[in-house]
């Protein structure tokens, strides 16, 4: 960890780690949901985008765990909507992708963080 100020969000010399979460979900996490590299979204994207994507997925896990209701409620309206305009097997693209986040970054007692 190094000491470096933070005043856009308050915090002066406070301790923050070299690399974050959002770090690790940007890396990993953003190729898997999008079914391409970093460099091909970067190509046809940008990095500000990818990097925007990593921080609303983090957003979204913290919203998931702290209102459950609300996140599981969206979820299937946002289901319902893409049953609009895709079969119920292009859905299914989610579930591998959820599984694959899941073994890229793997959470429990036995698995430490890069951060």
């Amino acid at each position: 960890m190094k000491t470096r100020s933070n005043a856009s969000h308050g915090v002066k010399d406070a301790l923050l780690p070299d690399e974050s979460p959002h770090n690790e979900l940007y890396d990993k996490v953003v190729p898997i949901w999008w079914e391409a590299p970093h460099d091909d979204l970067d190509w046809e994207i940008v990095e500000r985008w990818a990097c925007g994507f990593s921080a609303g997925f983090e957003k979204g896990l913290i919203m998931a765990m702290l209102k459950p209701e609300w996140a599981q409620g969206f979820y299937h309206k946002l289901r319902e909507f893409y049953l609009t305009t895709h079969t119920p097997e292009d859905l299914l693209d989610w579930e591998d992708q959820a599984e694959e986040t899941a073994r890229e970054l793997p959470v429990g007692r036995d698995a430490s963080p890069n951060w």
